[in-house]
């Protein structure tokens, strides 16, 4: 009867290390095969696909760009950043597909475009800014296409209205 608990207990710490380990694989870009099928990106490991998170770094160490992925797609969090470290762009992935706020930044950290996706389509409200933080151009999109006024803002103080 002991061997049994014992035996139990075992399997159940090295079920416990081998789901926390496959959980929280990171590895670093160079390490991955990507492929693409149409227009989708697939990621995979010794011809696997690949979950967990995947980094790239620059030269100097810092981190260059993150994202986790799933069963070989992008899902979840993906960020990118500038070579100071600061970030320069944030998105989410489901099933390889963006989805919800994107954010860009200037390198400097100010926003730089703030916009939403539906499935890989725009959609939803569009804003730009100039590198000083005043707005540049906003506007909307719908299933991917603009609708609607866009106003584009010029430092010089003039304005433009586009109709779509």
């Amino acid at each position: 009867m002991i061997k049994v608990f014992s035996t139990i207990r075992i399997i159940t710490i090295l079920l416990i290390i081998s789901i926390f380990y496959n959980c929280n694989r990171s590895i670093d870009i160079s390490k991955v095969e990507i492929t693409f099928n149409n227009e989708e990106m697939f990621f995979k490991k010794n011809s696997k696909p690949f979950t967990g998170t995947i980094n790239e770094y620059y030269y100097n160490g810092k981190t260059k760009m993150e994202m986790f992925v799933l069963k070989g797609l992008k899902h979840g969090s993906f960020n990118q950043f500038h070579s100071n470290g600061n970030l320069q762009t944030q998105s989410n992935f489901i099933k390889g597909e963006i989805h919800g706020k994107f954010t860009s930044y200037h390198e400097s950290g100010n926003e730089q475009i703030v916009t939403f996706y539906h499935y890989n389509n725009r959609n939803g409200s569009y804003e730009e800014f100039h590198e000083n933080g005043k707005l540049k151009i906003c506007g909307n999109y719908y299933k991917g296409k603009r609708i609607g006024e866009f106003y584009e803002f010029f430092k010089s103080g003039g304005i433009a209205i586009y109709n779509y």
